[in-house]
């Protein structure tokens, strides 16, 4: 695929008249990263980052095809693939593939059907092609998690409509999903804990847990495997979410969400926990005077898993976290700064299970289009965490971690 993108981005006008319906976005990103902290998640310890002091420098850190299908004037078809250089599941698989029905209307009024697998209706940094973030190369906690965890394997029924009363200029929106195959989502994160970084979990990744004392063999969870896997159906059971939106002519977004699971705390299959995840989530996106955008999200929810023990949960975690982004386009160039805080709450006392964490991260993010092809970007960020678990593995309990990344995107769209 790198050695075809050159290739396909010289010869633009090909097919286009015959591919008329057909929308082809790719990408790849060659990165060179320098990183310290703690050894990362992604090779089996617990540190926050994708990257680690022995797995940075130059590196291919990513690449997408995302590709849409328009079958008639109502119907089209979506799918997209992510490739990584990691151990984490296949090089190539899966992140969405689902079909859209709009049927036409007569009235102010419109709806959509989707149906397969996608993304929640959350984040509001990762809106370009293959889930990307025009804004920073990694999304903030809420959207790094959402990427690690959630996946909707269903069905989501909208309906919108944009009410002359008001002058045309506010579009109201309701949308309702229910879904399987996401028993697991929260496991990662109270066992893992926040993470900041651009990797979205595939259909078929099995997501690596640290070595965590309770599941090593001969302990009270050794039921479960050193991993995650987060696209998995154990109870038969439905589960929801509901979100509604106002909009007022692209300058103005509100976004409000419950999701639910409804996992069965006891339930386990193929050596996976289920854990009952709930949230509740605010987005806001405002255009400022001075061309400043300002792009905010909340989240706050709870994840349980096992039998009652002393009133608690075996596992019983709240979990909160928030940001807040400023950024500005000028001509070509763009720069962003997000803040953002979170945490993790303990409600049970099981022993050797301690999933506590309270921390903050900066990140600043620059990019420059030099042409519809070729974006350079560049990203710092700084996260600290304060996470007793940490002691378990040997690594100091509060901890600073740093990571630059500056990244040729390579991009191509038919």
């Amino acid at each position: 695929m790198v050695a075809l993108l050159p290739w396909l981005c010289c010869h633009p006008a090909m097919g286009q008249s015959e591919m008329s319906a057909h929308e082809l976005h790719a990408g790849v990103d060659i990165s060179y990263v320098n990183a310290d902290g703690h050894p990362s998640w992604t090779e089996g310890s617990a540190g926050k980052l994708r990257y680690d002091a022995d797995n940075d420098g130059l590196l291919l850190s990513r690449a997408f095809v995302d590709y849409r299908y328009r079958v008639s004037d109502t119907v089209s078809t979506t799918a997209v693939a992510e490739i990584y250089a990691d151990d984490i599941g296949s090089h190539l698989d899966l992140t969405e593939a689902y079909l859209a029905w709009r049927p036409l209307t007569l009235t102010p009024t419109r709806y959509r059907l989707k149906l397969g697998a996608f993304y929640p209706r959350m984040s509001l940094e990762n809106t370009d092609p293959g889930w990307s973030s025009p804004y920073t190369i990694s999304p903030s906690t809420i959207n790094t998690w959402v990427g690690e965890e959630l996946r909707i394997f269903g069905a989501e029924a909208s309906i919108s409509r944009r009410p002359q009363a008001l002058g045309g200029r506010h579009t109201l929106s309701l949308h309702a999903a229910i879904f399987y195959n996401n028993d697991t989502a929260g496991g990662l994160l109270a066992w893992k804990g926040w993470s900041v970084h651009d990797r979205q979990s595939r259909l078929g990744d099995a997501l690596p847990l640290p070595p965590l004392p309770q599941i090593q063999p001969g302990m009270w969870f050794d039921n479960q495997d050193p991993f995650i896997t987060p696209v998995l159906e154990i109870d038969h059971d439905a589960g929801y979410y509901i979100n509604a939106e106002w909009a007022v002519n692209g300058r103005f977004l509100l976004r409000a969400m419950h999701y639910d699971n409804r996992a069965d705390p006891l339930g386990l299959k193929n050596r996976q926990f289920a854990w009952r995840t709930d949230f509740d989530h605010v987005g806001v996106q405002i255009e400022m005077p001075g061309n400043i955008g300002l792009l905010a999200q909340w989240i706050d929810g709870a994840t349980v898993w096992g039998p009652i023990i002393n009133g608690a949960y075996a596992s019983d975690v709240e979990f909160q976290s928030a940001y807040l982004m400023l950024t500005r386009s000028i001509d070509r160039h763009r720069l962003s700064a997000r803040y953002e805080r979170f945490n993790l709450t303990e409600n049970d006392n099981f022993p050797l299970d301690e999933n506590a964490e309270d921390g903050h991260a900066w990140t600043v993010g620059y990019s420059f289009e030099y042409s519809s092809y070729i974006t350079l970007a560049a990203e710092w960020l700084e996260i600290f965490t304060s996470r007793p678990a940490w002691n378990y593995f040997g690594l100091t309990e509060a901890n600073t971690e740093h990571q630059l990344q500056v990244s040729l995107r390579m991009r191509f769209a038919k």
